[in-house]
């Protein structure tokens, strides 16, 4: 039944192969747990009470709310790719209650320190944190990048995101120049970079590590630096929803609120009383 739900989910859904594990990784675990306390259970028997057990045994044991919340949802997911599929007709998570848990703001590179790490980078590292920086795209979507992908006259590149959904951004001359005159020479087809992720990863977080003490230092902190400041900006929700490639208005959210302390926290620092 899971590995079913992991190949729809990565076949016909077209999520990525990192989220796809995570849910087998949290039904997996469940699943374990079912045939450990319910030996008798099965998918189409299990109810509300027994996975409200099930979370309340995570939690006994030190599971943060975040997690067990994204585990119920790879729970629900899963029922309804069974009431889907028309294999049943109720979902025993549907209005299963949520952990309360404290509002997480995106971590973030100080503007500065992002901009001397790349200005003090050369060759592909160079152009890996342009890109990034400019776009705010993922690291699976920089390494999918193909040379048909770019517009050089509009500066525009076209991204192929989570569940095959295509968007449109933009970056800079001075980014894309580079790239440009590369394709001058290079075969028009296939991938710009072939890479593995966590090397690319590793070289970014080594550029970003010798000219900042951020906390996190990764392609996807970079991502959420960008869509803060472009919130900062005053870019409405929905405009940096497409621009990030988000399903959820909710997703992008956190990013507006992450300027709304920010602006809340320079009033208090420079106020005249």
């Amino acid at each position: 039944m899971i590995r079913d739900f992991i190949s729809y989910l990565t076949g016909i859904k077209g999520y990525s192969e990192n989220t796809a594990l995570a849910y087998q990784k949290d039904l997996t675990r469940f699943a374990q747990w079912v045939r450990a306390s319910h030996p008798s259970a099965k998918w189409s028997t299990i109810t509300r009470a027994e996975i409200d057990e099930y979370i309340q045994e995570r939690a006994g044991a030190g599971v943060s709310p975040a997690t067990t919340n994204r585990e119920l949802s790879s729970i629900s997911g899963i029922y309804r790719y069974f009431i889907r599929q028309g294999w049943l007709t109720k979902n025993p998570c549907r209005y299963q209650s949520r952990r309360k848990q404290g509002e997480h703001l995106p971590t973030t590179i100080p503007l500065e320190e992002l901009k001397t790490a790349y200005n003090n980078s050369v060759g592909v590292t160079r152009i890996w944190l342009g890109l990034l920086m400019t776009t705010g795209i993922r690291l699976g979507e920089l390494l999918a990048l193909t040379w048909e992908d770019f517009d050089f006259n509009a500066n525009s590149i076209e991204i192929h995101g989570k569940g095959n959904k295509d968007r449109i951004v933009f970056s800079t001359t001075e980014v894309l120049e580079p790239l440009r005159k590369m394709a001058q020479y290079k075969p028009r087809t296939g991938k710009l970079w072939d890479r593995d992720a966590r090397d690319v990863r590793r070289i970014i977080h080594d550029a970003l590590r010798a000219f900042s003490n951020a906390r996190q230092l990764s392609p996807h902190t970079i991502r959420h630096t960008f869509a803060t400041a472009f919130a900062r900006q005053g870019a409405n929700v929905s405009t940096l929803a497409k621009l990030l490639g988000h399903n959820h208005l909710a997703t992008t959210q956190r990013y507006i609120n992450m300027a709304s302390v920010e602006t809340r926290q320079a009033c208090a620092q420079y106020s005249l009383i």
